[in-house]
């Protein structure tokens, strides 16, 4: 062999030992098994909104703002920092420009720009009067167009001035999809529903965002794994894979978690707090959240729809005790449908809900129930404690003189299945104003009023919520948000138990912070994973 051949074959094994060396760096990253106790129903942000499905796509999405849920205003509110928008203005009362960030790349390899906000907030997608996605318009009817001003600037326009609009650009329902691998699906001369039909089938369990993972594989009942978009614009993630694993018992998840199979686990109740304590690789970290766990009842059920039934069924829940079995007196009860985070709208002297036992047996006498067999539908695990919270209220009912039967079923679709009555459900704050809070869950255009038909609303509640949407001046909304709560309470569609603190325990290598919200933050901003 030639001398050059030989120079030749040395310089290719150096080469080749140092590219080796290169990747072996660049894995070196860990991979992150984080135990949920339910996967998400789907990953289109679209779709599904709720507690076990936002915490996963959050990494996959970006919104065009974001709120920044380390560094909240002095008195408390919510802070708003540059997402894929770098910046954003009212350039009249119904005009809300925004110019996008350039440089970002899109999981499919597809540049960021204008279009793929086009594609998001499409009035056939998100808002119009037949949009395929029915929640959107739930947060964005006051849009009339969205176009785009050049491939960095779109311009929002909306019928009135909508007070929030930033809040809700950062939000739920304004996760930024990618046009390309979602317009492929369209087809000339066929309906948008149909061919969007077909694309998000497709994309479900293939979501392309711009988010800092991206997604692998999927798993049913088993795990959704996630691997690191590494130019991602905010830099490379610190992990180089995150693998949601599905374990719906608590103890479980601990004990996955003691044995070093997973590196976090969520939805720690306050009874496992203190006996982590006693494991030295392991820290516990709590948040309260921007959610309310409460009852929902359904007022156009026969037995049910005797408002005085309802009030009686309110006033006779003690929820310092629940507090007190439930959560070691950890929480609080919000005082209405409204937190402090809400600002000039809150009300610090408003009573919210009592508890009054005797005024409870007063109205049950007055009302038409005769002793019927009421359903309290529940699906076990999925928020901490219902089962116990229903358990608790059971008896408390029965106290009043209440026949409550709790049925055990498998889904939210089962839950609100011909014949439901009462059950349990989650109420997050989306953003700290009733117009991302109760009005998404409650109002004119929610599910409640309108698909599920489980709240016939005062006509006033209704119409003053459209004069919430576009009332600008702090102290005219907080009249009219008084006067809402006022006539929601009357109408009695729930009542609230009390806000829950979630627990996340994980190793101590790894450096992540939760949020208010559901959402599971895993951007290099929020995660680190190294030494304790």
């Amino acid at each position: 062999m030639s001398m050059k051949k030989y120079v030749l074959r040395a310089s290719l094994t150096v080469l080749g030992t140092a590219m080796l060396s290169i990747a072996a760096h660049a894995d070196d990253r860990p991979s992150l098994t984080v135990a949920v106790n339910q996967l998400a129903r789907t990953l289109d942000p679209g779709a599904n909104t709720g507690n076990v499905d936002v915490r996963i796509y959050y990494s996959i999405f970006d919104t065009l703002i974001r709120r920044d849920f380390a560094h909240p205003t002095p008195e408390g509110g919510a802070k708003l920092v540059p997402g894929l928008a770098e910046k954003w203005t009212w350039t009249t009362p119904t005009t809300f420009e925004v110019k996008l960030r350039q440089g970002v790349t899109c999981h499919d390899g597809s540049p960021f720009n204008a279009d793929d906000v086009m594609a998001t907030f499409s009035p056939e997608r998100l808002w119009g009067a037949d949009a395929y996605y029915p929640d959107g318009k739930v947060y964005f009817s006051s849009l009339t167009s969205v176009d785009k001003v050049d491939d960095h600037t779109v311009r929002f326009t909306t019928a009135e001035h909508d007070a929030v609009l930033e809040h809700r650009l950062s939000s739920y329902m304004s996760f930024v999809i990618c046009n390309e691998a979602w317009n492929r699906f369209r087809k000339d001369g066929v309906d948008h529903k149909k061919w969007m039909e077909e694309a998000e089938a497709a994309l479900r369990w293939n979501p392309v965002g711009t988010g800092p993972y991206k997604f692998a594989d999927y798993q049913k009942n088993d795990r959704i794994r996630l691997v690191a978009f590494d130019a991602y614009y905010e830099g490379k993630p610190a992990a180089k894979e995150v693998t949601f694993k599905s374990v719906p018992e608590v103890a479980a998840r601990i004990a996955g978690l003691v044995a070093g199979d997973f590196d976090i686990a969520v939805e720690i109740p306050p009874d496992q707090w203190e006996s982590l304590k006693s494991y030295s690789d392991l820290t516990l970290k709590t948040v309260p959240l921007e959610n309310s766990h409460v009852v929902a009842f359904n007022t156009n059920d026969p037995i049910l729809s005797d408002k005085k039934l309802r009030h009686a069924l309110s006033l006779a829940i003690d929820r310092k005790a629940l507090i007190d079995a439930l959560w070691k007196g950890q929480t609080f009860t919000p005082n209405g449908y409204q937190l402090p985070s809400f600002g000039p709208l809150y009300d610090k002297d408003r009573k919210g809900y009592a508890y009054d036992p005797e005024r409870a047996r007063k109205l049950l006498k007055e009302s038409s129930y005769k002793g019927q067999e009421i359903s309290y539908r529940i699906i076990p695990n999925y928020y901490l404690y219902n089962v116990e919270a229903a358990q608790i209220i059971q008896e408390m009912w029965r106290d009043l003189g209440v026949n409550m039967r709790i049925d055990f079923v498998e889904s939210f679709k089962d839950v609100r299945a011909k014949g439901v009555q009462i059950f349990p459900w989650s109420n997050t704050y989306r953003i700290p104003d009733p117009t991302g809070s109760l009005l998404v869950l409650w109002g004119p255009e929610s599910d409640a009023q309108n698909s599920h038909k489980l709240y016939t609303a005062n006509p006033e509640f209704n119409e003053l919520s459209k004069a919430l949407y576009t009332e600008s001046d702090p102290a005219k909304r907080r009249t009219i948000y008084a006067r809402m709560q006022d006539l929601f309470e009357d109408d009695m569609p729930m009542t609230m138990l009390y806000n829950p603190v979630t627990g996340y325990a994980m190793k101590k290598t790894v450096h992540w912070e939760p949020y208010a919200q559901y959402y599971m933050d895993f951007r290099p901003s929020n995660l680190s994973v190294g030494k304790k």
